[in-house]
Parts: structure tokens; sequence; C-alpha cells
């Protein structure tokens, strides 16, 4: 729901995919004066409707281009936000965190209700480099050639041709024989575009590498951490969970495989053995398609609450 708070500073009409309509807010919000707590509120409620009207823009045509990745149209219109209205925001988005920053330490607000929100927006701070932008934008085009590429892969089976994600129904099959001739169709296709993936991840490392190093980083994981707030716990952290996991639950994993293959009647698991119901039940269909699925959704919400 759009609230009035939100809306007493976006204009209705706002389109937030275009840069010459987002410039003005952006630069109206850096050119005004924080001189108490209240002001600093209202400041944030701003930015705050900003960034998240920028951000939907963004995902839109994200969703847009990924439904289908052959629409030129939709494909066009997602690289050219990631490559003209990004790179412009990101530095403004930057003036806007340093504002944030001084606001907050000269009104001595950085602690109790403020104390996370003034350490997320100084760490970006710190870690803002002009030099990344393109690096970055560049990280975004790879990913989006890599959509492109998955997207359009098909498969030909049973005498139709099938999508990757259509696919994946025939892993739930009860006849084994199916499953694994479906698992190998689509295996043989995705490898069929290996070496163009594996050259997209490839400079896709280089690239990562070097925005961390820009940023005073000598690892992704390292600036990676910094850049998703995860001040709490550490890449060692991690590890050691990763340990624990290895140690306490890949046994069980193991025992709970071993009464999936007892319960389909077979010695070994193999790819296409772990989706399909090892009491051999029929899978469910509960929808057709995505227009069935966002109807369907659309009812449960509806009942939850009409708004």
């Amino acid at each position: 729901m759009t609230t009035a708070t939100t809306r007493r500073f976006l204009p209705d009409d706002l389109d937030a995919s275009k840069w010459e309509q987002v410039e003005p807010l952006a630069r109206a919000l850096l050119d005004r004066s924080i001189g108490s707590a209240g002001d600093l509120d209202a400041w944030l409620r701003d930015r705050s409707a900003l960034d998240a009207a920028c951000s939907e823009a963004g995902a839109r045509l994200y969703i847009n281009m990924t439904c289908n990745t052959a629409d030129e149209r939709a494909s066009g219109a997602y690289r050219a936000y990631i490559e003209e209205v990004a790179p412009r925001l990101k530095p403004v988005a930057f003036e806007m965190d340093t504002k944030q920053v001084e606001a907050t330490e000269r009104l001595g607000l950085t602690a109790g209700a403020y104390a996370v929100l003034h350490r997320d927006t100084k760490a970006d701070v710190d870690l803002f480099r002009e030099e990344n932008i393109p690096l970055e934008t560049r990280l975004e085009s790879l990913s989006q050639d890599h959509q492109t590429i998955v997207g359009a892969m098909t498969v030909e089976f049973e005498g139709e041709t099938k999508t990757i994600p259509q696919m994946a129904v025939y892993a739930e099959s009860t006849d084994r024989a199916l499953r694994e001739r479906a698992w190998r169709a689509t295996a043989e296709r995705r490898l069929r575009d290996r070496d163009r993936i594996d050259a997209i991840f490839d400079e896709m490392v280089r690239l990562r590498h070097e925005v961390a190093q820009n940023a005073g980083f000598d690892t992704f994981t390292g600036f990676m951490f910094a850049a998703k707030h995860r001040f709490d716990y550490s890449p060692e952290t991690c590890y050691a969970f990763h340990e624990g996991v290895e140690k306490e639950l890949m046994p069980l994993a193991a025992r709970f495989d071993a009464m999936r293959a007892e319960g389909l009647g077979i010695d070994e698991l193999r790819p296409w053995d772990l989706s399909v119901d090892p009491e051999g039940g029929e899978p469910l269909r509960p929808f057709e398609g995505g227009v069935d699925l966002v109807a369907k959704t659309r009812r449960v919400f509806e009942a939850l609450d009409p708004e």
C-alpha cells in the first residue's frame, strides 16, 4: 500500500528507471539541511522512499528480462538501466551516505535506534571507490549474459521442445528410466554452453577480486562480508560451521539417503533419484504455468487480507 508519508516527497508519476527523474530528487535531499533529530528522521524517510522506488524500478526491469531472455526489448531496457542509470546513481548514493553519516555523528545520534543504521551506512562510505563503478557495471552485464544463455536453453525430449524448468518436473516421476533420460538430456544441454559460461565466471572472478583490492581487501570474501554488513560473524565462523555440519549432519544425511534408496528399492542413489517420492506417491501438480501460479497465489493472499 502506498502511504501519504511515502508520497509526500515522491511525485505520483515518478519513473525511477529514468535518471532525469531521479536526479532532481536526489539533489534535493543532498541540498536539504539537517539540524535536528526530527530533520534527520524526515530526511531518512524521504531517502528511504527514493531508494525503494529506484530498487523497485530496477527489480521490475530485471524480472521482465528474466521472464523471457529472448525478448530484446526487455533485455535492452534492463541493460540500459544497469549501464546508464545505476552508474550515475551510485556516486550520488555515496554522497547521501556521507551526508547521513556526518549528520548522525554531528547530532550525536550514533547509538540507540540509530546504531545499526549508522554502522551499516558508515561501512558503505568506507567501501565506496569511484573506480569500482565501471567494474560493477561490467559484472552486472556479465550476469545478464549468463541469464540470457541459461534462459535460451531448451531440450528436445519426448517429442517436444522443453525449457530447463519444464524438464525439472520429470525428476519427480515414479518412472526411474524416464527420470534418468530427462536428467541426462538436461545435463547434456547444459554442457553445450559450458565454455561460454566458464568464460563468464572466470571474468567475474577476476573483476570481483579487483573490486575487493580497490577497496583495500585481500580477498573478495572479506570485501563482501563488509559490503553485506556481516559484522556479527566472520569467514572463520562460517568455516567452523561448515566443519560442524560435516561432522554432525553429513552422517545423518547419509542415513537419510540410505533410507531413500531402500524405499525406492535400489542399491545406489543417482542424481535422478533425489526428488521422487520414495514411497511411490505421484508428484503434486498444484498449478499449470506462471499465470495459474499467480492467480492461485493472489487468492491465498486475498483470503488473508484483501488489502
